[in-house]
């Protein structure tokens, strides 16, 4: 299933619903569930805060099929920002010394078993998958 939300973080209660929806269709387990979500959530805060004076809705797909979860999330009109390039987080530093910024997309990295990007004609497409086992 696809669905357009606004841009807005507002529409996160609707993504998660809209997720629910499909992954009730497919025989999802809870392991699964929950990175979805998190990557899901870390995704689309990205776009909405980087591109707030963007007028574009968000296309999110989500398939569901044997308790394999599949999500592809489209942005129209941006500029190229690679989720798959390496965040180059050191998790064992205090975080007192840590560097902010970019542990989500690390999170992401390693909670979804394949990550894809694409950038073509000013639109950014991400693909990712999560199943069980």
């Amino acid at each position: 299933m696809q669905k357009k939300f606004a841009r807005n973080i507002d529409a996160l209660g609707d993504i998660y619903q809209f997720a629910e929806d499909v992954f009730a269709t497919g025989d999802v387990q809870d392991e699964v569930r929950f990175p979805v979500h998190l990557a899901l959530e870390e995704l689309y805060v990205n776009m909405v805060e980087y591109y707030p004076d963007n007028d574009n809705d968000i296309l999110l797909e989500v398939a569901a099929t044997d308790g394999k979860v599949t999500v592809t999330m489209t942005d129209f009109d941006v500029d190229p920002f690679d989720v798959t390039l390496p965040r180059n987080i050191d998790t064992d530093l205090p975080l007192g010394e840590r560097v902010p910024g970019g542990l989500g997309l690390h999170l992401v990295q390693q909670m979804v078993d394949n990550l894809e990007y694409q950038y073509r004609d000013r639109q950014s497409t991400i693909r990712f998958t999560k199943e069980s086992g």
